[in-house]
């Protein structure tokens, strides 16, 4: 038997395998257990769609016990840009973009109801004279490919943008570049997918020969991902000291820092007189070297006293800076404010604020505003 025949079920033994690794490997990642939770569920569905497209291939491409795969395809740009937005601490609006996603995968799901009235395959594709049942489905898959795309790029740009509290080293650098050059891969297979499936995949010889090379393709993809994503440091985002490998932590676990208030006593002093936070390019390895220590001791001394990471303490400072410019009697414009005090973007500001207040800043001035 060829390899190249047996593929598909290969890369579904193989995707299982590498989902269950994820979630019971204990370094790497990040402390962040939605991280692992989120990538296991990407790399599951890629081993589903394996198996799916084994079924298709051994039971005969117009059965109806396969194809369950296509339900579920539009899952994959939405988890993938959630992967990246916890891996890198982006801010986000949680609820509200779960809702528009929630009501897509059910308008979507209902547009798959007519073709339970046919028993096969054939009946459907039989059924593509104008806007029939076939049709509707190649329309609804081609929709679904450029949201997902979408998805991808948001994410590329999402990877791109984010801040880093890490000036990185060369090795870093090459592991963030290969994730941001296997996102725009991954883009690039959606797209092919989508040709191959819309015009190829009712001659059997092509979709056989599509079905192969795509496994293979998504077999190394996943693979060189997570472990890119895995020597790739959360940490270099969030600066937490809970972020940092295992092998790092137990390196440091019998340091020369046996006094870290005294440290953090020194990192407070310096914030709030040179007002550091001010500058929204702020690095970790800045502040350490004004300090004279090292990275790990600076996070580790933010992370034990302030029981928050690097990029929240440093929010604490510049949110109690926004409050201020809030209550001028004349404030400025939320945009002027939130530049002035170190955010780059809204959506952080908002983030950064409501975590410190459990308000927004129209909340709080309101809450403030002098009776």
């Amino acid at each position: 038997m060829d390899l190249l025949e047996v593929s598909p079920l290969l890369s579904s033994i193989l995707g299982l395998f590498l989902g269950i690794f994820i979630l019971t490997r204990q370094s790497g990642l990040g402390s962040d257990k939605r991280v692992r939770l989120v990538l296991s569920t990407l790399i599951f569905l890629y081993a589903y769609t394996s198996f799916d497209y084994y079924l298709a291939l051994k039971l005969d491409a117009n059965s109806l016990f396969s194809g369950g795969s296509y339900l579920v395809y539009h899952l994959i740009g939405p988890l993938f840009y959630y992967l990246i937005v916890l891996y890198t601490k982006t801010a986000i609006n949680f609820k509200k973009w779960s809702l528009i996603f929630l009501v897509y995968t059910l308008f979507r799901w209902i547009l798959f109801v007519p073709i339970l009235q046919f028993d096969t395959v054939d009946d459907i594709v039989a059924s593509q004279q104008i806007f029939g049942a076939w049709f509707w489905i190649e329309v609804e898959y081609v929709v679904a490919t450029l949201l997902n795309v979408l998805a991808l790029s948001i994410s590329y740009t999402t990877l791109k943008n984010a801040p880093l509290v890490l000036t990185l080293s060369n090795t870093q650098q090459v592991h963030l570049k290969w994730v941001k050059n296997l996102i725009l891969l991954f883009i690039t297979l959606q797209l092919a997918s989508a040709f191959n499936t819309v015009i190829n995949t009712e001659k059997a010889n092509t979709f056989e020969t599509y079905v192969y090379i795509e496994t293979l393709l998504l077999t190394v993809f996943f693979f060189v991902l997570t472990y890119t994503l895995m020597h790739f440091p959360v940490f270099a985002f969030s600066g937490s000291y809970k972020d940092l490998p295992e092998e790092t932590k137990k390196k440091y676990a019998h340091s020369s820092l046996s006094n870290s208030s005294e440290l953090f006593q020194q990192i407070e002093a310096l914030m709030q007189e040179e007002q550091l936070y001010l500058d929204f390019d702020i690095k970790l390895n800045t502040l350490a070297e004004k300090l004279n220590s090292s990275v790990h001791h600076t996070s580790q001394a933010i992370n034990e006293n302030a029981h928050i990471s690097f990029s929240d303490y440093v929010n604490q400072y510049r949110i109690e800076a926004a409050k201020i410019k809030l209550l001028e009697p004349n404030p400025d414009t939320i945009f002027a404010i939130y530049l002035a005090v170190g955010f780059n973007s809204k959506a952080a500001f908002y983030k950064a604020f409501r975590k410190n207040t459990d308000m927004t800043p129209s909340e709080f001035k309101r809450s403030n505003k002098p009776h």
